[in-house]
């Protein structure tokens, strides 16, 4: 079963698709995008990147997507600007990062996790802003050798209407696979989760549904 929850408080509105079969992200995305367009009045942009809240029941969502071993990246920066030409930049936060653009990341989402993101936390999560018709952050949890889950959705820092207590719509939607070399970062490779984990032979760049390089 492939479920797809979209919520945009703003404008009021909700829609979840349900399927009775797997890996059918394509096919309930366009629905809710269609929906979404036709109550909304206006079309997503064509370069949205795969942030969809889409879920599976699949046991093994979480593995490694990739055949072979990837490099740790214990003590490596992960931290900086990524890169792709189809759904162009990102720009990676510790919470130990202080430039003006995370800082306005980590306080909204400091504003639902304040103990992740204390002055004195050990954190290894990234942190990011990315704006989509159902997002406006993602988060990077650490979860083994250089593999992170990535969670998207909106952050509400000042709640919403009556209710001013914050709070966020994040879920699980996809994998991140780092690549390290020589103790630098080359980029990462994205994979919704909707596909299972399937290992695929060849390197993370060859077989990633998407590939961010690290710039500079």
């Amino acid at each position: 079963m492939s479920t797809f929850v979209a919520v945009a408080v703003e404008d009021g509105i909700g829609i979840v698709a349900l399927t009775n079969a797997d890996t059918k992200a394509v096919p309930i995305q366009k629905i809710v995008d269609k929906a979404a367009e036709k109550f909304l009045g206006s079309s997503s942009p064509s370069n949205s990147p795969p942030a969809t809240t889409t879920v599976t029941r699949r046991s093994n969502l979480l593995l490694p997507r990739h055949a072979g071993v990837t490099p740790r990246t214990d003590g490596v920066d992960l931290t900086g600007t990524y890169y792709n030409a189809g759904y162009g930049t990102g720009v990676l936060c510790s919470v130990h990062s202080t430039s003006p653009s995370c800082k306005s990341v980590l306080d909204a989402f400091r504003s639902i996790d304040p103990s992740s993101l204390s002055p004195t936390s050990t954190s290894t999560d990234l942190f990011a802003s990315w704006i989509t018709l159902v997002s406006t952050h993602i988060r990077f949890t650490y979860t083994n050798s250089s593999n992170y889950l990535i969670s998207a959705g909106s952050i509400y820092p000042q709640g919403y209407g009556k209710n001013t207590t914050a709070f966020s719509t994040l879920v699980p939607i996809a994998t991140a696979d780092f690549v390290v070399k020589n103790g630098k970062v080359d980029g990462f490779g994205w994979d919704n989760i909707i596909d299972g984990g399937v290992k695929r032979s060849g390197s993370v760049e060859e077989t990633s549904e998407v590939w961010f390089v690290k710039q500079g």
